[in-house]
């Protein structure tokens, strides 16, 4: 009897999915790479981050609604 392939799974339990990084032009090598490395190396803490950065600038604008 065959077995199901297991699905895939994201985070600690599972693989991550390799990161495939774009060959730029020249003139944008410097910045732009290692902005594309950092975010290869972090990219999981970088979404935490903005999402969390996003929630708090919600609740500060609804809350100086709330005050006027």
């Amino acid at each position: 009897m065959r077995e199901p392939s297991l699905l895939p799974v994201f985070g600690k339990l599972g693989l991550k999915a390799p990161v495939a990084l774009v060959a730029t032009p020249v003139s944008s090598a410097g910045v732009v790479s290692r902005l594309r490395e950092l975010l290869a190396a972090h990219g999981g803490m970088v979404l935490k981050l903005s999402v969390i950065a996003w929630t708090v600038l919600i609740l500060g604008a609804v809350f100086f609604m709330m005050q006027g």
